[in-house]
């Protein structure tokens, strides 16, 4: 008798739908996972930008920096004046925003604070 070396189709659907089952369980986990660390990157921004902020209240006699959204009247605005001290305008880019970074790079910013 000859014996035949490979796998019948019924075989071969097994094995597929075993694969697409393990992936259903596992892309809601990549999911959480890659938001997880959205969420840490955001959070690294804002201590970031706070560490700047610090920095600059503590060399202008302890003033915030002015906070316009967008380019202020006199053309200085908070990403403006804290970036000297933090040296990376993608730091005022939440990576979870989905904003291009282009928009940050000419002075928009995700991260705000109350101007009053």
């Amino acid at each position: 008798m000859k014996r035949q070396t490979g796998f019948t189709l019924i075989e071969l659907l097994v094995v597929i739908a075993i694969i697409a089952i393990l992936a259903a369980i596992l892309f809601p986990v990549f999911a959480r996972a890659r938001a997880k660390a959205q969420q840490n990157s955001c959070l690294s921004n804002l201590k970031q930008i706070a560490l700047g902020t610090l920095m600059y209240v503590s060399d202008y006699d302890q003033r915030m920096p002015i906070a316009y959204e967008g380019a202020s009247p006199i053309g200085i605005n908070f990403t403006g004046e804290v970036y000297p001290y933090v040296k990376n305008v993608q730091i005022f880019n939440c990576p979870a925003s989905g904003w291009d970074a282009a928009y940050y790079s000419t002075g928009g910013r995700v991260y705000i604070y109350p101007a009053d």
